[in-house]
């Protein structure tokens, strides 16, 4: 493919304009051989190659170097282990997800959405990109550490200075991996700049913060991983995982998996689920008919009350609108994988240790899939065929290595754009020019809006 820069091979377009990059790759064939610095890779672009890869063949990858510079700044939690690791710590952080959980986990949301909305007025103009990053932040720690328990005011989800501090670290840590994750030069991450340094800074940071949660709820524990709850309370996150215990060998969670395990939610749930937030408040921003009818949809389901978990299945015009933003903004457009032994990929033979990267963002664009795929349309979800879809919808990945956190997602994200819209309407600010930034996800990097109370 043309575009390749010396040295960096084709990581410089993908960091310049990686979305450009991978739009104008989609249309090169079903795989398409790249460099990346000085190493080849593949960019697949076929639906089918990308379920053989994450589905028929899954275990003959692991995650590939985008998940080596993760794993060794954020430790081996389930998003960035292989094998029968893997397997393992799904096994136990699955309790944690499972929807009855998730269900008991929206009364934590709502006391987050509550908390950023409080500090709104008719008039507030927001930067909606970092106020859902500290909503989101905040939800995460209080579902982590409170569960449904609204009685929790001295967890670390209620300490706001303990989550900005975190918020102040998230956007370098996650700026900084996403650039490594591309251009896999270790020699540029040892030069004492200041972007170094800031970024070494924020890990540093973030990793302190983390051993004081686990040290603050072990110690509220008595040192005792028990998932103890009143009756009808959903228990902590938290404590669900330090909890749970492996039916294959009866061991439990250490305090350094619990480490890696809230390092991983804290850098990839948070940060998809704002980034999802903010593009939906801009969509609708734009959109004020549909707005509109968000709206009255929210209306007519609340009356004015928070949201159940219940009444978020009764909302589905809202999971249209995201429905949509999760295809025109995927949080993960770009996914690696390595064969761990010599594959083949269709007539494609593949060498153990090549890097390949699945092209999220072009199949999720695919005009024979998707007709007019710039075009901002919910109506796409209302009764799609889930045939096609399956290899061009991927928002939430595929197969045994897909986001656990799935549910944990949308809920979150209906809890909140529920509440947002029953109370205030949103306009773009004037002038306002909202860019999309993908490194390790895809996220905007503002979105300046004016809020009118309703």
């Amino acid at each position: 493919m043309r575009g390749s820069w010396p040295l960096l091979g084709h990581a410089g377009a993908l960091l310049r304009d990686p979305l450009g990059f991978l739009e104008r790759a989609y249309p090169l064939g079903d795989v398409v051989a790249i460099r990346l610095g000085p190493k080849p890779a593949l960019l697949v672009n076929d639906p089918e190659r990308v379920i053989q890869i994450l589905v028929a063949d899954a275990s003959s990858y692991d995650k590939g170097f985008q998940f080596d510079q993760l794993r060794t700044l954020i430790g081996d939690g389930i998003g960035t282990s292989g094998g029968a690791k893997h397997r393992r710590q799904r096994r136990l952080m699955h309790p944690a997800f499972d929807h009855r959980h998730v269900e008991g986990y929206v009364a934590a949301m709502n006391r987050s959405v509550t908390r950023t909305i409080e500090q709104w007025r008719d008039g507030t103009r927001i930067d909606a990109a970092h106020e859902m990053r500290i909503l989101a932040m905040d939800a995460t720690v209080r579902a982590m550490f409170e569960g449904s328990n609204a009685d929790a005011d001295d967890a670390p989800g209620a300490d706001s200075a303990a989550l900005r501090e975190i918020m102040a670290s998230l956007p370098v840590l996650l700026g900084g991996i996403g650039r490594r994750a591309l251009l896999p030069l270790d020699f540029l991450n040892r030069v004492p700049t200041s972007g170094n340094r800031r970024f070494d800074q924020a890990c540093a940071a973030l990793h302190a913060m983390v051993d004081r949660m686990v040290a603050e709820h072990r110690a509220r524990q008595n040192g005792t991983p028990t998932a103890v709850s009143a009756p009808g309370e959903t228990p902590s996150l938290l404590s669900t995982v330090l909890a749970a215990v492996d039916e294959e060998d009866g061991s439990g969670m250490t305090d350094a998996q619990a480490h890696d395990e809230i390092m991983t939610v804290l850098l990839a749930g948070t940060e998809t689920t704002a980034g999802t937030l903010a593009w939906t408040l801009h969509v609708l921003s734009g959109e004020p008919g549909l707005q509109r009818e968000v709206q009255q949809e929210i209306d007519a389901v609340l009356g004015g009350r928070k949201p159940a978990a219940a009444d978020l299945r009764s909302l589905p015009l809202t999971r249209r609108v995201v429905s949509e933003v999760l295809r025109c903004y995927p949080p993960g457009w770009i996914l690696g994988r390595r064969p761990i032994e010599d594959v083949r990929l269709g007539e494609t033979p593949i060498a153990a240790g090549t890097q390949v990267l699945l092209n999220f963002y072009g199949l999720q664009h695919d005009p024979a899939v998707y007709p007019n795929p710039g075009r901002f349309d919910p109506e796409r979800w209302r009764s799609p065929d889930p045939g096609p879809l399956r290899g061009h919808y991927l928002p939430f990945g595929l197969g045994s290595r897909g986001c656990i956190g799935e549910a944990f997602a949308w809920s979150l994200m209906l809890t909140t754009i529920a509440a947002v819209a029953s109370q205030y309407s949103f306009t773009a600010q004037p002038g306002a020019v909202v860019r999309p930034v993908a490194r390790t996800t895809l996220h905007p990097d503002s979105v300046p809006l004016l809020l009118t109370a309703r």
